[in-house]
């Protein structure tokens, strides 16, 4: 059992960093159940992608770094000294921020200009031992992959990970080492962990419209290659009990459902026309097709622009979600919930989680209504596809419930109103 720690946290430097500030949402001993092993303290590691690396807005900073949930959870369990792979110095401002803001119905995605960080030809090593060894970015097809690996990557495909990645290689391994061999390098022992990977996959795939890339690595038959399971399998080996999440369903969250096919049909008319067949063809808008937010789809509704008006001129094919291209997330939480089965681990599911919140009925314990809607409500920062800080406390919050229900624990919920 560990001492109450909550006196609310707040932003001053707890083992050289910085701590988000939050509260309990009421106060409590911790007990963390058949997590703990003796009196000694526990290492937790933070596996993951984007969500639990703390991107939002379009981007990585301190600021979604401190607010993303391994964080959090880490201080909700009496975990002090946990240590992420803070952005400092000349970096302290981040990489991709956008704002987002609606102007005479029309959505208005701005960049902001501090943006030398994503355009740097390298970025901060690491140095020091780290805890939340999330990658922004990474992609289930990645994990055991090395970026210089030849014939690995089409010309489009994103790599943005491996920016992130090398920060952990030093001079003879950058660009030659793999997620999985960095993390088999940097992990002798653990007590717990949690695991959060496959949404990247899909977010890369929509947002390009999906095409040139596909997504066929996560929906179809593998022929029994997992290596994200063998991830996992080491974790445990290595000491680790854990709490792993499932994918939300990517395709409903608000940047893919801002233009509906109904609307642009009433300003425009039925006659809207998309590239196909790479891009040799065109063909008519179908009403089950998505839109991206993109300035061509968003001049549909003024008489700026031609563009997807006539044949001759018609919508670029990364700007739509074709509905032949839309794949769902169900075959891969099949496969999560089975990795969590084999290995007896707690199984978070955000995707029902998600489906919850944008319904626009959910109300956390402390009383905080969640609004989904964007780019106005409170879970989803101003890239309409990551959480927001009040998001990644939601977050947070079924990891806790998740994990005192399976390990026994009594971990308090965080107060989702004093996150700041």
């Amino acid at each position: 059992m560990l001492k109450n720690l909550f006196r609310c946290h707040s932003s001053h430097l707890v083992a050289g960093f910085l701590a988000l500030s939050f509260c309990p949402l009421k106060a409590q001993e911790i007990e963390l159940g058949s997590i703990k092993k003796g009196s000694n303290k526990i290492r937790y590691i933070a596996v993951g992608g984007s969500i639990s690396s703390g991107v939002q807005n379009g981007g990585i900073n301190q600021e979604g770094q401190l607010a993303a949930f391994p964080n959090l959870l880490a201080r909700s369990m009496g975990i002090s000294s946990f240590s992420q792979p803070l952005f400092e110095g000349d970096y302290k401002k981040g990489s991709g921020q956008v704002h987002a803001y609606v102007k005479n119905g029309l959505l208005e995605i701005s960049e902001a200009t501090d943006n030398a960080f994503i355009k740097s030809e390298s970025l901060p090593k690491i140095t020091k031992e780290i805890d939340n060894i999330s990658i922004p970015y990474l992609k289930v097809r990645e994990i055991t992959v090395n970026e210089n690996e030849p014939g690995t990557f089409l010309p489009n495909f994103d790599k943005t990970s491996y920016q992130h990645l090398n920060r952990y290689s030093d001079a003879n391994t950058e660009g030659k080492s793999s997620y999985a061999k960095t993390l088999k390098s940097k992990i002798n022992q653990l007590d717990f962990f949690t695991w959060e990977l496959g949404a990247d996959d899909f977010v890369e795939y929509y947002t390009g419209g999906g095409y040139g890339k596909h997504i066929s690595y996560l929906t179809n038959d593998r022929e029994g290659i997992f290596p994200e399971n063998e991830l996992i399998q080491m974790l445990v080996e290595r000491g680790g009990k854990g709490a792993i999440a499932n994918v939300p369903d990517i395709l409903s969250l608000p940047y893919f459902n801002f233009y509906s096919y109904k609307n642009i049909v009433k300003k425009v008319g039925a006659e809207i026309y998309v590239q196909r067949y790479q891009k040799n063809d065109v063909r008519m808008l179908d009403p089950r097709d998505r839109l991206l937010p993109t300035d061509n789809v968003t001049a549909l509704f003024t008489s700026v622009s031609e563009i997807g008006r006539v044949p001759e001129n018609p919508l670029f094919d990364e700007e739509v979600i074709g509905y032949e291209e839309i794949e769902q997330v169900n075959t891969y939480n099949q496969w999560v919930d089975g990795f969590a089965k084999q290995n007896g681990l707690a199984l978070v599911d955000l995707n029902s989680l998600y489906q919850k919140i944008l319904k626009g009925d959910y109300v956390t314990e402390d009383g905080v209504k969640i609004d989904p809607s964007y780019p106005t409500g409170n879970f989803f920062s101003a890239d309409g596809i990551h959480p927001s800080a009040v998001g990644q406390g939601v977050i947070a919050n079924e990891f806790i419930r998740t994990i005192n229900l399976y390990y026994g624990s009594k971990i308090a919920l965080i107060n989702i109103s004093t996150i700041k």
